[in-house]
């Protein structure tokens, strides 16, 4: 699949991103960490494994904020290129 830009693991293999915080708002909030239904124990678009944070763009991650989809949520619409997106480990 390639190699996430932000923790640069191989997404297919990594456990999960190292990247724990996103910044909204003058605050550092934490990733979530997800568990969902994929027969293999990974997630079906970047591989991580169960109650890990998935890697950036990953459009299974959940939003911090309102808990939908955090690649099209409205909380981060200003900041929806990847680099102008703030993560820190």
């Amino acid at each position: 699949m390639g190699v996430c830009l932000d923790c640069e693991q191989e997404m297919r293999t990594a456990d999960g991103c190292t990247h724990a915080k996103i910044y909204h708002k003058g605050k550092w909030l934490d990733r979530r960490r997800d568990h969902f239904g994929e027969s293999n124990g990974r997630c079906h678009d970047c591989g991580i494994k169960h109650g890990e944070i998935h890697h950036f763009g990953c459009d299974v991650e959940r939003c911090p904020v309102c808990g939908g989809q955090l690649i099209s949520c409205d909380c981060f619409r200003d900041k929806r290129m990847r680099n102008k997106i703030t993560l820190r480990k």
